[in-house]
């Protein structure tokens, strides 16, 4: 397998070697390579490869939305460029909001990257993403008025079909409106009309109610639940009250070596219950476990965008896991590998959380004072 951060210092001492032996690595282990490294070095990588469009597809869409967000976005351009549709969908997905709500912001940043990125580039995005935040990110910033023909059009707006005009209060946002409303005009006329009726009418509760339920349907398949189902993982269950499952086939083979592991489970009590077990099964339970981290990281409302946020999240997860491993394996008289076989890790994160007020959520914001 090859080593990402071995080959980025080689680059970095002798560019003409590192891209020597990129060039005799197949896209799926450069796309490896590449997640191994700190997310700020990833697009450093990138850019050696000789053939980038056929490595950053295979990242995951978390990963290069980490990536863009941690080298910054000055270098979101071309990556976005070569980035699948549903990473692109991701960077608004993971980056734009806080909590619930849309961080209006944060979409006219990843607006402003596509429209570095070239026509094309910000069609295909503007088709793909949520009509709902798109109308939601221009109505923070323009005004949109109807004048007939034989109306006085208003001073300073401009208008791409000399009927629908959109009014600016900076310069910043007249580059922006007018690149994402031309391209619309130019080469998607229905989604364009769509864009107006819905910057007309569209109350924005109901464009807020909507792209969250899209968003949410998409984080689900990414792995992440919605906040009310992440909160079950800080359900109080008493040990004693945990339902034992029957234990899977035992069949032979190699174990999971603790190298393999994740850095957070190193030297656990998890990842040595883990190695315990048969490989397809380990497999299987630290599936569950990166579950359970995928849920605090929701449910403790951290950004997914933020490259340490799931190892955050999986840090606690596996403290609260091995807390509930230790109580059950004390109470059951059980080696931990058998309770780990026997037991969900969201059961014993649970535990571990009722026992332990530190791995209990974070208070929420307070409310602000009333004038």
């Amino acid at each position: 397998m090859a080593d990402g951060v071995a080959l980025l210092r080689l680059a970095r001492g002798d560019r003409a070697a590192a891209v020597a032996r990129l060039r005799e690595l197949g896209p799926e282990e450069l796309a490896a390579a590449c997640q191994e490294l700190r997310a700020e070095s990833r697009a450093e990588f990138l850019m050696l490869v000789p053939r980038p469009e056929d490595v950053l597809p295979l990242l995951a869409e978390a990963e290069l939305v980490q990536t863009v967000r941690a080298g910054g976005m000055s270098d979101a351009a071309w990556l976005l460029e070569l980035a699948t549709p549903e990473q692109r969908l991701a960077c608004f997905d993971l980056d734009c909001w806080t909590g619930e709500q849309p961080a209006l912001d944060r979409v006219h940043e990843w607006l402003d990257a596509l429209i570095e990125a070239g026509r094309p580039t910000l069609v295909h995005a503007l088709d793909e993403m949520d009509l709902e935040l798109l109308i939601l990110a221009l109505r923070a910033e323009t005004r949109v008025a109807v004048v007939a023909k034989e109306d006085e059009a208003p001073e300073g707006w401009y208008t791409p079909d000399g009927v629908v005009y959109f009014g600016f209060t900076d310069a910043q946002s007249l580059h922006r409106v007018h690149e994402v409303v031309q391209a619309l005009f130019e080469t998607l006329p229905a989604l364009y009309w769509r864009l107006v009726y819905g910057l007309l009418f569209e109350p924005t509760p109901e464009c807020e109610e909507d792209a969250l339920r899209w968003r949410t349907n998409r984080l689900a398949d990414l792995g992440f639940p919605d906040r009310a189902q992440a909160m079950r993982v800080y359900r109080p269950l008493r040990a004693d009250k945990v339902v034992e499952q029957p234990a899977e086939g035992t069949e032979a083979g190699a174990l999971v070596r603790s190298i393999a592991l994740p850095r957070q489970l190193r030297g656990s009590l998890l990842g040595e219950a883990l190695s315990a077990l048969p490989a397809a099964r380990a497999a299987d339970v630290l599936g569950y476990v990166l579950g359970v981290a995928n849920a605090l990281a929701v449910a403790d409302g951290l950004s997914l965008a933020d490259s340490d946020s799931v190892p955050r999240a999986l840090e606690k997860a596996v403290r609260g896991i091995d807390a509930g491993l230790r109580e059950l394996a004390e109470a059951r008289s059980q080696p931990a590998e058998e309770v780990l076989e026997r037991t969900t890790p969201l059961d014993l994160f649970r535990v571990g959380a009722t026992r332990d007020p530190a791995l209990r959520p974070p208070p929420l914001p307070a409310e602000p004072a009333e004038s």
